[in-house]
Protein backbone atom coordinates (compact mmCIF):
# COMPACT_ATOMS: atom_id res chain seq x y z
CA UNK A 1 0.00 0.00 0.00
CA UNK A 2 1.30 3.63 -0.99
CA UNK A 3 0.36 6.96 0.01
CA UNK A 4 -2.34 7.25 -2.40
CA UNK A 5 -4.21 4.53 -1.55
CA UNK A 6 -4.35 6.09 2.21
CA UNK A 7 -5.56 9.13 0.68
CA UNK A 8 -8.27 7.96 -1.46
CA UNK A 9 -9.47 5.66 1.54
CA UNK A 10 -9.30 9.29 3.63
CA UNK A 11 -11.60 10.93 1.08
CA UNK A 12 -13.81 8.32 0.44
CA UNK A 13 -14.37 8.23 4.50
CA UNK A 14 -14.90 11.89 4.65
CA UNK A 15 -17.74 12.09 2.50
CA UNK A 16 -19.68 9.45 4.48
CA UNK A 17 -19.47 11.49 7.51
CA UNK A 18 -20.89 14.27 9.05
CA UNK A 19 -18.17 17.03 10.53
CA UNK A 20 -18.92 18.40 13.36
CA UNK A 21 -15.60 20.02 14.41
CA UNK A 22 -15.13 23.82 15.50
CA UNK A 23 -12.68 24.18 14.37
CA UNK A 24 -13.12 22.84 10.51
CA UNK A 25 -15.04 23.86 7.47
CA UNK A 26 -14.74 22.27 3.99
CA UNK A 27 -13.90 23.95 0.91
CA UNK A 28 -15.97 24.51 -2.29
CA UNK A 29 -14.97 22.98 -5.73
CA UNK A 30 -13.50 25.97 -6.86
CA UNK A 31 -11.17 26.78 -3.79
CA UNK A 32 -10.30 23.08 -3.89
CA UNK A 33 -9.45 24.00 -7.67
CA UNK A 34 -7.07 26.86 -6.61
CA UNK A 35 -5.40 24.86 -3.97
CA UNK A 36 -4.40 21.93 -5.97
CA UNK A 37 -3.38 24.52 -8.95
CA UNK A 38 0.28 25.20 -10.34
CA UNK A 39 0.64 27.41 -7.69
CA UNK A 40 0.82 25.11 -4.99
CA UNK A 41 4.71 24.32 -6.78
CA UNK A 42 6.19 28.12 -6.80
CA UNK A 43 7.17 30.77 -4.97
CA UNK A 44 6.77 34.73 -4.91
CA UNK A 45 8.88 37.10 -2.90
CA UNK A 46 7.60 41.29 -3.46
CA UNK A 47 10.97 43.25 -2.76
CA UNK A 48 10.02 46.84 -3.18
CA UNK A 49 8.07 46.97 -6.81
CA UNK A 50 9.38 44.02 -8.26
CA UNK A 51 9.03 40.01 -7.55
CA UNK A 52 12.22 38.43 -7.23
CA UNK A 53 10.46 35.63 -8.87
CA UNK A 54 9.31 35.27 -12.62
CA UNK A 55 6.32 33.77 -13.79
CA UNK A 56 4.13 35.35 -10.94
CA UNK A 57 2.73 37.51 -13.53
CA UNK A 58 -1.20 36.35 -12.59
CA UNK A 59 -0.47 35.51 -9.23
CA UNK A 60 0.27 39.10 -8.08
CA UNK A 61 -3.21 40.15 -10.00
CA UNK A 62 -5.01 37.39 -7.69
CA UNK A 63 -2.80 39.10 -4.43
CA UNK A 64 -3.75 42.33 -5.47
CA UNK A 65 -7.40 41.19 -6.08
CA UNK A 66 -7.68 39.29 -2.41
CA UNK A 67 -6.38 42.25 -0.18
CA UNK A 68 -8.85 44.50 -2.17
CA UNK A 69 -11.86 41.88 -1.25
CA UNK A 70 -10.77 41.22 2.19
CA UNK A 71 -10.66 45.10 3.04
CA UNK A 72 -14.14 45.21 1.12
CA UNK A 73 -15.21 42.26 3.15
CA UNK A 74 -14.35 43.47 6.77
CA UNK A 75 -14.81 47.25 6.24
CA UNK A 76 -11.38 47.21 7.20
CA UNK A 77 -8.53 50.50 6.23
CA UNK A 78 -6.03 47.28 5.79
CA UNK A 79 -5.34 43.40 5.17
CA UNK A 80 -2.21 41.25 5.11
CA UNK A 81 -3.69 37.81 3.76
CA UNK A 82 -0.15 36.21 3.36
CA UNK A 83 -0.23 34.22 6.86
CA UNK A 84 0.32 30.54 6.77
CA UNK A 85 -1.67 29.51 10.25
CA UNK A 86 -3.94 31.72 12.51
CA UNK A 87 -0.97 31.12 15.04
CA UNK A 88 0.98 33.22 12.54
CA UNK A 89 -1.69 35.97 12.00
CA UNK A 90 -1.12 36.23 15.59
CA UNK A 91 2.63 35.75 16.27
CA UNK A 92 2.99 38.95 13.91
CA UNK A 93 0.29 40.88 14.92
CA UNK A 94 1.79 40.44 18.40
CA UNK A 95 5.63 41.19 17.71
CA UNK A 96 3.41 44.41 15.65
CA UNK A 97 1.61 45.52 19.10
CA UNK A 98 3.64 44.90 21.96
CA UNK A 99 6.16 47.24 22.59
CA UNK A 100 8.50 48.57 25.47
CA UNK A 101 5.34 47.20 28.00
CA UNK A 102 5.90 43.49 27.87
CA UNK A 103 2.65 42.93 30.08
CA UNK A 104 -0.40 41.40 28.31
CA UNK A 105 -3.73 40.20 29.29
CA UNK A 106 -5.48 36.99 27.51
CA UNK A 107 -8.51 34.41 28.90
CA UNK A 108 -6.72 31.65 30.26
CA UNK A 109 -6.75 27.94 29.03
CA UNK A 110 -8.72 27.07 32.28
CA UNK A 111 -11.07 29.45 30.93
CA UNK A 112 -10.97 28.61 27.25
CA UNK A 113 -8.53 30.53 25.60
CA UNK A 114 -6.22 30.13 23.76
CA UNK A 115 -3.30 28.32 25.17
CA UNK A 116 -0.88 29.71 22.70
CA UNK A 117 -0.52 32.80 24.40
CA UNK A 118 -0.06 31.03 28.06
CA UNK A 119 2.40 28.28 29.55
CA UNK A 120 5.84 29.61 27.96
CA UNK A 121 4.32 29.36 24.30
CA UNK A 122 4.06 32.70 22.45
CA UNK A 123 4.65 34.41 26.16
CA UNK A 124 8.15 33.18 25.69
CA UNK A 125 9.14 33.05 22.01
CA UNK A 126 8.09 36.89 21.68
CA UNK A 127 8.93 37.84 25.04
CA UNK A 128 5.94 38.83 26.98
CA UNK A 129 3.99 37.99 30.39
CA UNK A 130 0.42 36.91 30.60
CA UNK A 131 -1.88 38.01 33.39
CA UNK A 132 -5.43 36.24 33.13
CA UNK A 133 -8.13 38.38 31.83
CA UNK A 134 -10.94 38.52 35.01
CA UNK A 135 -13.47 35.63 33.41
CA UNK A 136 -17.13 34.31 34.87
CA UNK A 137 -19.67 32.59 33.58
CA UNK A 138 -18.27 32.98 29.67
CA UNK A 139 -18.22 36.88 30.20
CA UNK A 140 -15.54 39.43 31.09
CA UNK A 141 -15.72 40.95 34.79
CA UNK A 142 -15.36 44.18 33.22
CA UNK A 143 -14.49 46.07 36.76
CA UNK A 144 -11.83 43.70 37.62
CA UNK A 145 -10.65 43.86 34.10
CA UNK A 146 -9.99 47.49 34.25
CA UNK A 147 -8.41 47.33 37.86
CA UNK A 148 -6.14 44.74 36.44
CA UNK A 149 -4.96 46.82 33.67
CA UNK A 150 -4.29 49.19 35.80
CA UNK A 151 -2.89 47.53 38.92
CA UNK A 152 -0.57 45.11 36.66
CA UNK A 153 0.32 48.09 33.91
CA UNK A 154 -0.78 45.92 30.90
CA UNK A 155 0.75 47.21 27.55
CA UNK A 156 -2.22 44.94 25.15
CA UNK A 157 -5.25 43.26 26.07
CA UNK A 158 -6.06 39.91 24.13
CA UNK A 159 -9.08 39.29 22.99
CA UNK A 160 -10.15 35.62 21.42
CA UNK A 161 -11.13 32.36 23.21
CA UNK A 162 -10.84 28.46 22.11
CA UNK A 163 -14.06 28.07 23.59
CA UNK A 164 -16.04 30.92 22.30
CA UNK A 165 -19.41 31.55 22.65
CA UNK A 166 -20.10 34.95 23.28
CA UNK A 167 -19.45 38.26 22.26
CA UNK A 168 -17.57 41.18 24.59
CA UNK A 169 -18.71 44.35 25.13
CA UNK A 170 -15.90 45.96 23.06
CA UNK A 171 -16.68 49.60 23.83
CA UNK A 172 -16.32 49.26 27.38
CA UNK A 173 -12.60 47.46 26.78
CA UNK A 174 -11.43 50.25 24.54
CA UNK A 175 -12.36 52.75 27.18
CA UNK A 176 -10.28 51.18 29.61
CA UNK A 177 -7.78 50.30 26.92
CA UNK A 178 -7.37 53.88 25.88
CA UNK A 179 -7.54 55.08 29.95
CA UNK A 180 -4.46 53.34 31.03
CA UNK A 181 -2.62 53.46 27.16
CA UNK A 182 -2.98 49.63 26.08
CA UNK A 183 -3.74 48.05 22.70
CA UNK A 184 -6.58 45.77 22.29
CA UNK A 185 -5.92 43.04 19.81
CA UNK A 186 -8.59 40.34 18.88
CA UNK A 187 -8.07 37.29 18.36
CA UNK A 188 -11.08 36.11 15.67
CA UNK A 189 -9.90 32.56 14.54
CA UNK A 190 -12.72 30.64 15.55
CA UNK A 191 -15.50 33.38 14.53
CA UNK A 192 -13.97 35.53 11.29
CA UNK A 193 -16.69 34.04 9.42
CA UNK A 194 -19.29 35.17 11.68
CA UNK A 195 -17.77 38.54 12.09
CA UNK A 196 -17.35 38.58 7.96
CA UNK A 197 -20.96 37.42 7.73
CA UNK A 198 -22.54 40.28 10.72
CA UNK A 199 -23.42 37.86 12.73
CA UNK A 200 -21.06 37.66 15.82
CA UNK A 201 -19.36 40.55 17.01
CA UNK A 202 -19.61 43.45 14.68
CA UNK A 203 -17.43 45.98 16.33
CA UNK A 204 -14.67 43.88 16.79
CA UNK A 205 -12.46 45.59 14.47
CA UNK A 206 -13.85 49.53 15.38
CA UNK A 207 -12.77 48.85 19.00
CA UNK A 208 -9.45 47.22 18.57
CA UNK A 209 -5.92 48.06 16.77
CA UNK A 210 -5.63 44.53 15.02
CA UNK A 211 -8.43 41.79 14.31
CA UNK A 212 -6.87 38.81 13.07
CA UNK A 213 -7.83 34.81 12.54
CA UNK A 214 -7.74 31.87 10.83
CA UNK A 215 -9.62 31.16 7.48
CA UNK A 216 -10.48 28.10 7.81
CA UNK A 217 -13.17 27.34 11.06
CA UNK A 218 -16.21 29.75 10.04
CA UNK A 219 -15.06 30.70 7.18
CA UNK A 220 -14.59 28.94 3.99
CA UNK A 221 -10.88 29.09 3.22
CA UNK A 222 -8.11 26.62 3.11
CA UNK A 223 -6.17 27.10 6.54
CA UNK A 224 -4.12 30.22 7.11
CA UNK A 225 -4.70 33.39 8.76
CA UNK A 226 -5.60 37.00 7.77
CA UNK A 227 -4.79 40.53 9.56
CA UNK A 228 -6.83 43.49 9.63
CA UNK A 229 -6.23 46.90 10.68
CA UNK A 230 -7.30 50.81 10.39
CA UNK A 231 -3.99 52.12 11.97
CA UNK A 232 -1.31 52.81 8.83
CA UNK A 233 1.40 52.98 11.37
CA UNK A 234 0.78 49.85 12.80
CA UNK A 235 -0.28 48.06 9.26
CA UNK A 236 3.62 48.68 8.37
CA UNK A 237 4.49 47.02 10.99
CA UNK A 238 2.74 44.14 10.27
CA UNK A 239 4.11 44.43 6.79
CA UNK A 240 7.81 44.42 8.44
CA UNK A 241 7.33 41.60 10.74
CA UNK A 242 6.10 38.93 7.89
CA UNK A 243 8.41 38.11 5.18
CA UNK A 244 11.34 37.01 7.00
CA UNK A 245 10.90 37.15 10.12
CA UNK A 246 7.44 35.08 10.67
CA UNK A 247 7.82 33.03 7.46
CA UNK A 248 9.22 33.32 3.71
CA UNK A 249 7.52 31.32 1.41
CA UNK A 250 3.56 32.77 1.36
CA UNK A 251 2.76 29.41 -0.34
CA UNK A 252 0.89 30.90 -3.34
CA UNK A 253 -2.14 28.32 -3.90
CA UNK A 254 -3.32 28.83 -0.52
CA UNK A 255 -3.95 32.51 -1.03
CA UNK A 256 -5.68 31.42 -4.46
CA UNK A 257 -7.79 29.26 -2.78
CA UNK A 258 -8.75 31.53 -0.10
CA UNK A 259 -8.89 34.42 -2.60
CA UNK A 260 -11.73 31.82 -4.02
CA UNK A 261 -13.25 31.79 -0.61
CA UNK A 262 -13.56 35.65 0.13
CA UNK A 263 -15.39 36.43 -2.92
CA UNK A 264 -17.30 33.50 -1.84
CA UNK A 265 -17.99 35.14 1.17
CA UNK A 266 -18.82 38.60 -0.53
CA UNK A 267 -21.86 36.64 -2.31
CA UNK A 268 -23.05 34.45 0.71
CA UNK A 269 -21.28 35.35 3.85
CA UNK A 270 -24.27 37.07 5.54
CA UNK A 271 -26.53 34.69 4.83
CA UNK A 272 -24.72 31.92 5.89
CA UNK A 273 -23.08 33.34 8.86
CA UNK A 274 -26.85 33.92 10.31
CA UNK A 275 -27.45 30.79 9.44
CA UNK A 276 -25.02 29.33 11.54
CA UNK A 277 -25.65 31.14 14.74
CA UNK A 278 -29.45 30.19 13.98
CA UNK A 279 -28.49 26.37 13.61
CA UNK A 280 -26.38 26.70 16.81
CA UNK A 281 -29.17 28.23 19.26
CA UNK A 282 -31.78 26.02 17.73
CA UNK A 283 -29.73 22.21 18.32
CA UNK A 284 -29.25 23.73 21.99
CA UNK A 285 -32.93 24.12 22.15
CA UNK A 286 -33.62 20.55 20.50
CA UNK A 287 -31.08 19.25 23.29
CA UNK A 288 -32.43 20.82 26.36
CA UNK A 289 -35.73 19.67 25.23
CA UNK A 290 -34.38 15.82 25.31
CA UNK A 291 -32.76 16.67 28.68
CA UNK A 292 -29.57 16.38 26.98
CA UNK A 293 -27.50 18.55 29.18
CA UNK A 294 -24.79 21.33 28.27
CA UNK A 295 -22.11 22.92 30.26
CA UNK A 296 -23.56 25.03 32.71
CA UNK A 297 -23.86 28.81 31.32
CA UNK A 298 -23.45 27.56 27.80
CA UNK A 299 -26.65 27.18 26.96
CA UNK A 300 -27.04 30.47 25.35
CA UNK A 301 -24.08 30.80 22.55
CA UNK A 302 -23.82 33.33 19.90
CA UNK A 303 -21.55 31.33 17.54
CA UNK A 304 -21.41 27.82 15.79
CA UNK A 305 -20.20 26.48 18.95
CA UNK A 306 -21.53 23.97 21.62
CA UNK A 307 -20.21 23.18 24.85
CA UNK A 308 -20.55 19.73 26.25
CA UNK A 309 -20.91 18.66 30.22
CA UNK A 310 -18.82 16.09 31.12
CA UNK A 311 -19.98 14.81 34.13
CA UNK A 312 -23.62 15.20 32.28
CA UNK A 313 -21.73 12.39 29.86
CA UNK A 314 -19.86 10.34 32.54
CA UNK A 315 -23.26 9.86 34.12
CA UNK A 316 -23.06 6.95 31.04
CA UNK A 317 -19.39 6.41 31.63
CA UNK A 318 -18.40 8.56 28.79
CA UNK A 319 -15.25 10.56 29.19
CA UNK A 320 -14.72 13.81 26.04
CA UNK A 321 -12.60 11.40 24.62
CA UNK A 322 -14.80 8.30 24.25
CA UNK A 323 -17.75 10.29 23.81
CA UNK A 324 -16.03 11.50 20.71
CA UNK A 325 -15.23 7.80 19.64
CA UNK A 326 -18.34 6.71 20.08
CA UNK A 327 -19.71 9.89 17.94
CA UNK A 328 -17.66 8.89 15.04
CA UNK A 329 -18.29 5.07 15.16
CA UNK A 330 -21.79 6.78 14.03
CA UNK A 331 -20.47 8.62 11.45
CA UNK A 332 -20.38 12.33 13.49
CA UNK A 333 -17.07 13.85 13.92
CA UNK A 334 -16.44 16.09 16.84
CA UNK A 335 -13.12 16.81 18.77
CA UNK A 336 -12.26 15.82 22.02
CA UNK A 337 -12.39 18.81 24.16
CA UNK A 338 -16.08 18.99 24.57
CA UNK A 339 -17.41 21.00 21.44
CA UNK A 340 -19.46 20.53 18.60
CA UNK A 341 -19.04 23.30 15.62
CA UNK A 342 -22.45 24.19 13.48
CA UNK A 343 -20.43 25.66 10.22
CA UNK A 344 -19.55 22.93 8.37
CA UNK A 345 -22.96 21.36 8.43
CA UNK A 346 -24.45 24.38 7.52
CA UNK A 347 -22.62 24.76 4.58
CA UNK A 348 -23.76 21.44 3.71
CA UNK A 349 -27.25 22.48 3.74
CA UNK A 350 -28.43 20.35 6.58
CA UNK A 351 -30.81 22.75 8.89
CA UNK A 352 -33.20 20.16 10.78
CA UNK A 353 -31.21 21.00 14.02
CA UNK A 354 -33.73 18.47 15.67
CA UNK A 355 -32.69 15.51 13.89
CA UNK A 356 -29.11 16.12 14.86
CA UNK A 357 -30.54 16.66 18.55
CA UNK A 358 -32.14 13.33 18.65
CA UNK A 359 -28.60 11.38 17.02
CA UNK A 360 -26.53 13.10 19.64
CA UNK A 361 -29.06 12.36 21.92
CA UNK A 362 -29.36 8.85 20.62
CA UNK A 363 -25.54 8.35 20.41
CA UNK A 364 -25.47 9.29 24.47
CA UNK A 365 -27.56 6.61 24.98
CA UNK A 366 -26.53 3.56 23.23
CA UNK A 367 -29.08 3.55 20.77
CA UNK A 368 -28.92 2.28 16.97
CA UNK A 369 -29.09 5.14 14.58
CA UNK A 370 -27.74 3.67 11.22
CA UNK A 371 -30.56 4.94 9.57
CA UNK A 372 -31.07 8.01 10.78
CA UNK A 373 -27.22 9.10 10.16
CA UNK A 374 -26.93 7.51 6.45
CA UNK A 375 -30.33 9.31 5.63
CA UNK A 376 -28.79 12.74 6.64
CA UNK A 377 -25.64 12.01 4.72
CA UNK A 378 -26.95 11.21 1.71
CA UNK A 379 -28.65 14.79 1.90
CA UNK A 380 -25.49 16.62 2.20
CA UNK A 381 -25.60 19.47 -0.87
CA UNK A 382 -22.77 21.74 -0.45
CA UNK A 383 -24.14 25.32 -1.09
CA UNK A 384 -22.75 29.29 -0.52
CA UNK A 385 -20.34 29.02 -3.49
Amino acid sequence: MDSMYYIKKYNEYRKNVLNMQASENVLSPNAKMALSSDMASRYSLKIENYNAYGGTLYFDEILKLLEYNVKKLFNAGFSESRPLSGHIASEISLLSIINNNKNVAAVSEEDGGYPGYTNSNLERVIGFRTYKIPYKNFSIDYDELEKSVKTNKIGTVILGQSMFIKSYDMKRIHEIAEKYNSGVVYDGSHVMGLIAGNAFQTDALKYSDILFGSTHKTFFGPQGGIILTDNDEIYDKIVNNTIFKTMDNINLSRVAALSVSVEEMLKYGDKYAKNVVKNTGELIKALNELKFKLLDGSEISETHQILLDEKFLSEKGYSFLTFSEEMERNKIIIDRFGRIGTQEITRYNINDMNEIAYIINDTYNKLNINNEINSMIDRKELKYW
